[in-house]
């Protein structure tokens, strides 16, 4: 019974360091003290210029877009438009039900002609002394009122007419040939997008570096990586209960991609780039305790080992992230492998980063790898 049980103790051992052996790399390289060497790819801590920039977001609106409506109520007798359709300007677009307004304008008509005829013979009898001021005063005033009636119904069967007040594409219509259209009732969205504003808001600190002409880049979810390109075309005079500045920016929208209403990210560029650390972004860790690299130095021994350093970040462009502090220029980090990695370990170099393949690494001098 006790040789049984040492040849199975023996075997229990024989699995662990197996096992053991091939957790920690198998026949790959080991260090001295038997642990495998992880490798990873590096890049240096490089000087770049960062191109400075105001970050906010904001909503896409047409240079010219209204909620079409009727001044007046009553029923429409035409539709002379289908959705999306483009709309030139004054084009006729619904007709509401004018037939009593266009017989009180003949009525109007003829009782402007008799005033008109009274008047003129007024003046006359005037001339000879056979009229008095007064009739001629009565007859005159008689014409005027007789004239803004007509002015005033000819009005009315304007508004009956409801006309683009600009060329544009317009949407999907909300009114039926018989409906009964209120006064205000909305009949459609009429947009002319070929210039959009972008309407958003930065924190009142960026005030006195934002002037009008400001060159402005502009994304929108509906194109991903595509950059429209825009300048600012007003800032807001007053800073709002919020701390935060209105700002408007134009784009031009030839093209036509961009539409009224979406959601847009925009970037405010400022005049002057800052020389910055950077690293690729590759090479930053978070975590709950704060932001952390890892630096690969040479120890006494000449041996490639990494040290875990704390760091704070800034903004991020093209694959990059600013270093405010923590690293110096030269320094060498881990932008691959680092999620094996721990303080003090031993890495190997690798000549291609796996994780940028397109983005070769910084090369490693041959005294890195001696």
């Amino acid at each position: 019974m006790q040789k049984w049980a040492g040849v199975a103790i023996a075997s229990a051992t024989a699995v662990t360091v197996a096992a053991t052996w091939l957790i920690r790399g198998g026949d790959g390289e080991t260090s001295s003290d038997g642990w495998p060497v992880t490798k990873v790819a590096l890049a240096a801590v490089e000087h770049a210029d960062a191109p400075r920039a105001f970050h906010g977001v904001g909503e896409l609106e047409a240079a010219r877009q209204v909620e079409l409506a009727a001044e007046v109520a009553g029923r429409i007798t035409r539709i002379a438009f289908s959705s999306g359709q483009r709309i030139d300007k004054g084009q006729l677009l619904v007709q509401l039900n004018d037939a009593p307004e266009q017989a009180e304008r003949l009525r109007l008509r003829a009782q402007l002609r008799n005033a008109e005829t009274v008047l003129a013979r007024t003046r006359q009898l005037h001339g000879e002394r056979v009229a008095t001021q007064e009739q001629l005063d009565h007859a005159s005033a008689a014409r005027d009122m007789a004239r803004g009636e007509l002015q005033r119904i000819e009005a009315v069967i304007a508004q009956k007419a409801v006309t683009a007040p600009f060329p544009g594409v317009i949407g999907i219509r909300r009114v039926h040939e018989g409906q009964y259209l209120n006064a205000g009732d909305a009949i459609a969205s009429l947009v002319d997008a070929g210039t959009l504003h972008a309407n958003f808001a930065l924190d009142e600190q960026a005030v006195p570096h934002l002037r009008a002409g400001q060159p402005v880049q502009v994304r929108a979810d509906a194109w991903p990586g595509r950059v429209f390109e825009a300048e600012v075309a007003a800032i807001d005079p007053l800073i709002g209960a919020s701390r935060t500045v209105q700002v408007q920016a134009r784009i031009p929208n030839a093209e036509r991609l961009l539409q009224a209403g979406m959601f847009a990210k925009v970037r405010v560029l400022r005049q002057q780039p800052t020389p910055v650390l950077v690293v690729p972004e590759t090479a930053v860790s978070h975590s709950a305790y704060g932001q952390t690299v890892f630096v690969a130095e040479r120890d006494e021994r000449q041996a490639l080992s990494v040290r875990r350093v704390a760091v704070r970040t800034g903004e991020r462009w093209q694959g990059l992230v600013e270093i405010e502090s923590g690293l110096n220029e030269g320094e060498r980090v881990v932008v691959s492998g680092q999620l094996r990695l721990s303080d003090g370990m031993l890495v190997e170099v690798v000549a291609r980063d796996a994780l940028h393949e397109e983005q070769p690494v910084a090369p490693v001098t041959e005294d890195a790898r001696s």
